[in-house]
């Protein structure tokens, strides 16, 4: 019998260290687990003060002040769903301490070894006299009848007696203090809630049938079944049903009582599927170690300490030692390189930016609402090293930035503070601004090159840096607030930040148009023009992001199967277009717009606006838009217009790696000229702004060779050392699949079949599954570029 036991022990032994291939969280099943006392992963993200001013160091010989109680720690948000439809009801909260604690494994594994040696036992059965029940009692009257004495029912004599020595049961249980499996109760539980492995579920869970096939298809389609992994449900008190059709599951789920479960179950399955309640008392009934009194690390200040930063001193956390200043020589010392530019200066205002976390959602908000959101260098150095964190962490799925306050996203960057330290600082001014740029345009290669879905709400003013931060997102969100526009040509500069890349890609010259004239496109009409993939209302961003943060990927499944997902998921919050604005730039003045912008010099767009403005054959509305327009470019700065030009020229056949790298040294030398200096304190320094004074002031003024300069590099300069490599591309990825078909694409479907063209507007709409504002495109495109012939057919016009 024992050997029998033990070959089951063995194969079950295997079968654990098989699985620890597949999932390293089960090697705390293993026993060659090395005890490490590291965490594995940090704490949630919260708007806390700094640890690395709250944590003293260990050997500070400050006397300790009386204990006080631990201060309440904030909460993480979870969705409890009905069962068996899985449709959301509500949220409910839990302290970081009990569903959010780091992965220890060690711990983990102390648990399973204490529960496993308890159901362990030896296969002896003899009893012994203590173990027979029964009185003491004689068995019969011995005095007086000559028989001998054999006492009670124990006695050995007596047949299901007890033996005086014999043979015992082994006890194999271990033992672990109570508040160490606590918290091997909440690791667990805490290691499936990051993972996004832990479904709550409403109460009194029930099912109208008990058949094993109905309860598979739904754990099946709901992602719970064997594919997945199987799962574990947990409840209080199963219903008849329930239980029922759990019998036939087989690999795709078990159920078990909140009284039968134990910490190792909660590691085995796939997925953990559990009442509210059950885990509500499953969380309170293992909390002993959360009832004690904290010393403080120093003496009470006026400022409140984080609840992180008070812990004891003889046990500091791995993240207080990566923040503490014993630690940060060290830490200097291995840093690489590319990342000295991105440490904290002083000056910087730590809360500029704000970063939030909602289960696999990182959420990225501009906080300079007084400034309208203005990218400075204090909120570039959060950023960057925020995104390459995200990048590296299994638990980031989605990133999404968006800007705080209802008027911007991000207006720009910050150049009235650049051209205040050029004033003021000459040629060291020059340097910093320099420098800004550069990281500027890191941080925009950085998005335009992230290898996870990258999202960006456009609500509210979207210009200059603003829309490096946004126009190289995959998915870019216009809102009835948005207003975007690139108005560098109006302050001496040029439009950067990707926009040698960005603007000649999209539909004829409509990007030359837009980066000369500043021209804004507000609401749905950024969708229109492809600067937007989707358009909703801005009153559901707020439950967009919640509902983004339901979602859940396989871990095979690649950047674009994920865009489609969440391209998906966007539809599902569309209110629909507004009736009373249809594409603006369209018809005839697209048209004319082509025709003008399609010239190589800034003279002859001068000359087609002149042609256009004074012709007695154009429309009315084509005229007065040239004459506007005319006005328009007299306003700008004739270097900037003829940069301009030339870098919209040269922009649509360079990369993305070549585009930052020429913007940033065309940035530099634009800094040495005197109109940007001249721009921006016209029209952003100077209240109410005023006229500026270009110089040259005409278009005669600027020579070719003035412009071939911008674009010269000379021998020694420095480059931007870009902090990505070998991701770069020469057209966006995703365009053909996000957003709205551009006028190849439909193209493309009329030249493959000929047809009529409501079935041309039909097949397009059907391949975007019904995406908004599909049709009015195609109808838009239709319009301009295509004619019926005399079979009531669709050609397209060359």
């Amino acid at each position: 019998m024992a050997s029998k036991a033990l070959c089951r022990q063995r194969k079950a032994l295997l079968q654990m260290t098989q699985q620890v291939s597949r999932d390293p969280l089960l090697q705390c099943l293993a026993p060659r687990l090395s005890r490490s006392m590291a965490t594995e992963t940090s704490l949630p993200e919260f708007n806390t003060p700094s640890i690395g001013t709250s944590m003293q160091s260990p050997l500070n010989t400050t006397p300790f002040t009386p204990r006080r109680a631990a201060p309440t720690p904030p909460d993480v948000l979870t969705t409890v769903y009905k069962f068996p439809s899985m449709e959301p009801m509500r949220f409910a909260y839990y302290p970081v301490n009990k569903l959010y604690l780091p992965l220890r494994r060690d711990i983990l594994h102390r648990a399973v070894v204490f529960e496993g040696d308890a159901t362990r036992q030896g296969t002896a059965s003899t009893k012994w006299r203590s173990d027979v029940h029964g009185s003491g009692r004689k068995m019969r009257p011995q005095k007086g009848t000559g028989k001998a004495r054999i006492g009670d029912k124990k006695s050995p004599v007596l047949r299901g007696g007890g033996v005086a020595f014999g043979p015992h049961p082994r006890d194999f249980s271990s033992g672990l203090p109570r508040k160490i499996y606590d918290l091997a109760w909440r690791t667990a539980l805490s290691y499936r809630y990051r993972r996004g492995q832990l479904v709550v579920l409403g109460n009194e869970i029930e099912i109208e049938m008990g058949e094993s096939r109905w309860l598979a298809q739904i754990m099946e389609w709901n992602h719970l079944g064997q594919g997945d992994g199987g799962s574990l449900l947990i409840a209080r008190a199963p219903s008849e049903n329930l239980s029922q059709a759990f019998l036939g599951l087989e690999g795709h789920g078990r159920l078990k009582s909140e009284e039968d479960v134990d910490v190792k179950d909660l590691l085995k399955a796939g997925r953990i599927m559990i009442e509210k309640r059950s885990l509500d008392r499953l969380l309170q009934r293992h909390s002993s170690d959360l009832n004690r009194t904290v010393p403080p690390l120093r003496p009470p200040t006026t400022s409140p300490l984080s609840w992180i930063s008070r812990s004891r001193l003889v046990e500091m956390p791995l993240r207080a030692k990566i923040t503490h200043p014993a630690f940060q020589a060290q830490a200097a010392s291995t840093m690489s390189d590319d990342y000295a530019d991105f440490k904290e200066q002083p000056g910087d205002d730590p809360d500029d930016v704000l970063f939030n976390t909602l289960y696999g959602v990182r959420t990225i908000q501009l906080n300079r609402p007084k400034k309208y959101n203005a990218l400075n260098g204090s909120m570039i150095r959060k950023i960057i090293p925020r995104l390459k964190e995200y990048q590296k962490s299994a638990l980031a799925s989605i990133i999404i930035i968006g800007g705080a306050g209802p008027k911007a996203f991000c207006a720009g960057g910050d150049v009235s503070q650049l051209a205040k330290d050029i004033a003021e600082n000459g040629e060291t001014g020059q340097a910093t601004s320099k420098s800004y740029f550069g990281l500027e345009y890191k941080l925009d290669h950085l998005i335009a090159t992230y290898p996870k879905p990258y999202i960006a709400y456009l609500d509210g003013i979207t210009m200059g840096g603003g829309v490096g931060l946004s126009v190289h997102a995959p998915i870019r969100i216009a809102t009835e607030n948005t207003n975007f526009a690139m108005p560098e040509t109006g302050i001496g500069f040029f439009p950067d930040v990707g926009g040698s890349f960005f603007l000649p890609r999209l539909e004829g010259f409509l990007g030359t148009y837009l980066a000369l004239t500043s021209e804004s496109l507000k609401g749905v009409q950024a969708l229109y023009a492809g600067v937007a993939t989707h358009y909703i209302d801005s009153s559901v961003l707020s439950n967009l992001t919640a509902r983004l943060a339901e979602l859940v990927f396989k871990d095979y499944d690649n950047l674009h199967t994920r865009l489609r997902i969440i391209d998906r998921t966007i539809e599902e919050f569309n209110t629909g277009l507004p009736h009373n604005e249809p594409p603006h730039l369209a018809g005839n003045l697209r048209l004319a717009i082509d025709y003008c912008f399609g010239y190589d010099t800034v003279e002859q767009i001068v000359s087609a606006l002149e042609k256009e403005r004074d012709s007695p054959n154009a429309p009315s509305q084509i005229k007065e838009w040239a004459k506007n327009t005319h006005e328009k470019l007299a306003e700008k700065s004739p270097t900037s217009l003829k940069v301009t030009l030339r870098q919209m020229r040269l922009g649509s056949r360079w990369n993305t790696a070549e585009t930052f790298n020429r913007e940033y040294h065309i940035a530099a030398k634009f800094m040495r000229h005197p109109d940007f200096m001249n721009g921006v304190s016209a029209r952003l320094i100077h209240k109410p702004a005023t006229k500026a004074r270009w110089e040259p002031d005409t278009l005669e003024g600027v020579s070719n060779d003035d412009v071939e300069n911008f674009f010269k590099i000379e021998e020694g300069e420095d480059s931007l050392n870009l902090l990505t490599q070998g991701l770069d591309y020469d057209r966006y990825p995703f365009e053909r699949d996000l957003g709205l078909p551009r006028e190849e694409h439909v193209e493309e479907v009329i030249k493959a079949n000929p047809r009529g063209r409501e079935d041309i507007i039909k097949t397009m709409v059907e391949a975007k599954e019904g995406k908004i504002g599909v049709r009015e495109k195609v109808e838009e495109v239709l319009g301009r570029r295509a004619g019926i012939n005399g079979e009531g057919k669709v050609v397209w016009k060359s």
